[in-house]
């Protein structure tokens, strides 16, 4: 799929009340400052490119709407969707050389990518089995500790404006589910680019190999996804089994700027950019479940199966990825927010079991 690009007034969508402005590619992808019609004597808005892998419906289109309302529409976002979508399994770190480079000023994509190298104490927030609900989430999120997060991934050309709540990724099983570690062992298993991810594989005794988004999975053993990409790609097609009862770790997004453009920026504006983050963390998790619900619709439809793992096995499960929170843990910034993620969640019930059954 091409990427596409539209210009909105901060949005995306009519169906959450938004109007489409204008269509088409800029030539430049810097920041526009205000500056005086010499028709009306008014100041032009602010005009900010973003690119995304993601559609134009997904998560971060209530971001979008913060800021044009604001803003009072004096911030438009021309938005650029699918961006490297399908040129493999590297294709958030080509998203993050766009926004260095300043072919884009913003980019809001899954924080895993930033576990790799650049900021690895993001790895905290999709440590395995920690945060296993909408709810845990938007919690979390909405937390200070996420502020603090998000300024993890300043510096080389990259200024971090604000983490959104993303969906739950899952872990589908060819031929057989995968419920306990037993079921892993030998497996081949598709994970998106991660090094939590990648660890959390190898620590179940699976081998894991990165693969782009919309690639295909039907050589795997296995693979991690969230409900609505697995609907959408027609990956339930490969026939594998999903596991109802285990959230392996959430896809928050990142929203991240280039610093230069960031800067040319005022000080009230840049306050609005983070403001905006930061209201469209709350309520998050209700529209979320909304999306997950309708493809759970679509794919049981379709006759996928899912399987519940038992509660030893789910205590095996948690056991065996000990290892992941020991590595995590070796860098102390990364420990004190998984020890705080860990308080914020606790107590918050995981998602109900997935279950195509009425």
């Amino acid at each position: 799929m091409r990427s596409r690009r539209t210009t909105v007034g901060a949005a995306l969508s009519s169906a959450v009340g938004l109007i489409l402005l204008a269509g088409g590619c800029s030539d430049t992808a810097s920041a526009v400052k205000p500056a005086s019609s010499a028709h009306t004597g008014t100041a032009r808005p602010v005009v900010l490119s973003l690119a995304t892998p993601m559609g134009a419906s997904d998560e971060f289109r209530a971001f979008l709407q913060n800021v044009r309302t604001l803003s009072h529409d004096k911030i438009q976002i021309s938005a650029e969707f699918n961006a490297h979508h399908e040129e493999g399994p590297d294709f958030e770190e080509q998203l993050l050389l766009d926004v260095q480079s300043g072919r884009v000023d913003l980019a809001a994509l899954g924080s895993r990518v930033f576990d790799i190298r650049r900021a690895p104490a993001l790895g905290a927030l999709t440590a395995p089995l920690l945060i296993n609900s909408f709810d845990a989430e938007e919690k979390v999120l909405g937390a200070p500790v996420a502020e603090h997060m998000i300024r993890e991934v300043d510096g080389g050309g990259l200024t971090g404006v604000g983490l959104l709540p993303g969906s739950l990724r899952r872990p589908f099983g060819a031929r057989t589910p995968l419920l306990g570690p037993e079921d892993y062992k030998g497996r081949t298993i598709g994970i998106q680019e991660s090094k939590v991810a990648d660890s959390t594989v190898r620590a179940l005794g699976a081998k894991p190999q990165w693969f782009g988004a919309g690639s295909p999975v039907a050589d795997f053993d296995g693979f991690e996804q969230q409900l609505v990409s697995v609907n959408g790609s027609r990956y339930d097609e490969a026939g594998m089994i999903g596991t109802a009862n285990v959230v392996l770790w959430p896809r928050p997004i990142a929203l991240v700027a280039n610093t230069k453009a960031f800067e040319r920026l005022s000080e009230d504006q840049r306050r609005l950019l983070r403001k905006a983050a930061r209201q469209a963390v709350h309520g998050a998790g209700a529209d979320l479940r909304e999306q997950e619900r309708s493809a759970l619709e679509s794919l049981c439809a379709r006759g996928q199966k899912f399987a519940a793992a038992s509660p030893a096995q789910l205590t095996a499960l948690r056991k065996a990825v000990q290892p992941v929170y020991d590595q995590l843990s070796r860098d102390r910034r990364t420990k004190e927010y998984l020890d705080t993620i860990t308080t914020l969640v606790r107590g918050v019930p995981p998602e109900p079991p997935l279950s195509c059954k009425d």
